[in-house]
């Protein structure tokens, strides 16, 4: 049988390795751990810097305060929410930095999502904080409906609403409150589909009424409009809503007609800018004594 010679010995190591650990071997260890000590001290201060440090003092000089918040007065009707605490505290602001460049637009979308916040406008960095400029939501009507207790007693119930139907907080209103709002009454039962605040009250009827109400809202004490009411139709095969309109001292009736957005009308209506004219003038009319006062002009059954 054929053997090899196998040479076991380790090649050659290059001239300039040997050079290079005899060098290193000679160097006392006093020495390298001189270099490496202060060496992996610097890496890792390094990095602990980036990752805690700096946060740390960034958060202590720049972090953001709920005192150095300034955003517009809230409207009166807003008796207990305060937006700028549950902003604040729900959203964890406190974890912002005045120094980084996307606070202002978190800022805008935090504050957006409140549901007494119609729009955030603007957010202005200032002298140590922030100016937010709000558009609240203002309610212009009440919708009522029958609501039943666990008594099984039925009586009616008054929820807030804005001009876009937006369910708003009804713990910020009294019973005494109710009055100084329009009424809106819908034939029939009225769905409570939604429930939640700052949320669509769920009812195209409501909705209707909600526009028209953003109109009179302001003609609500001097006109004693005291009611908003919307009837179903049919009108060419499709749904349309009819609205009337109900003062009091004298007790009056008004036929608003239908939808009150512009271009919206039924045919031959008037846009609502007149019918508003009307109704100013028919209030205003001591020798007015009809029940039902027409404000389109177009003669038809009542529904």
């Amino acid at each position: 049988m054929a053997s090899v010679d196998v040479d076991s010995r380790s090649p050659q190591q290059p001239i300039f390795w040997n050079h290079l650990v005899s060098w290193i071997r000679a160097i006392p260890r006093a020495a390298i751990l001189s270099m490496v000590g202060p060496s992996l001290l610097c890496v890792f201060g390094y990095f602990g810097w980036l990752n805690y440090g700096a946060h740390n003092l960034d958060m202590a000089y720049y972090g953001l305060k709920k005192e150095n918040i300034h955003i517009t007065p809230q409207p009166q009707w807003l008796k207990k929410t305060k937006v700028l605490d549950e902003v604040f505290e729900v959203r964890a602001l406190s974890r912002l930095s005045l120094m980084d460049v996307k606070t202002p637009e978190t800022l805008v979308r935090v504050f957006d999502a409140h549901p007494a916040i119609h729009k955030t406008h603007r957010v202005e960095k200032m002298a140590g904080g922030v100016l937010v400029t709000v558009e609240y939501r203002m309610p212009v009507a009440m919708v009522q409906i029958s609501v039943t207790n666990e008594a099984g007693q039925t009586k009616a119930g008054y929820y807030p609403i804005d001009r876009e139907s937006l369910l708003l907080d009804e713990s910020n209103f009294s019973d005494s409150d109710i009055r100084q709002f329009i009424v809106i009454q819908a034939n029939g039962e009225v769905p409570f589909t939604s429930g939640y605040v700052g949320k669509p009250f769920g009812d195209p009827r409501i909705e209707e009424a909600a526009r028209l109400c953003s109109l009179l809202a302001p003609l609500r004490e001097a006109c004693k409009i005291k009611y908003v009411q919307v009837y179903g139709s049919m009108v060419s095969g499709r749904p349309k809503w009819v609205l009337e309109i109900l003062t009091a001292e004298p007790e009056r009736r008004f036929n608003w007609g239908s939808c009150s957005l512009p271009g919206k009308e039924g045919p031959g209506e008037p846009p609502a800018e007149a019918k508003l004219e009307r109704f100013k003038a028919a209030v205003s009319d001591s020798k007015q004594t009809k029940d039902l006062i027409d404000l389109t002009g177009v003669r038809g059954p009542k529904p």
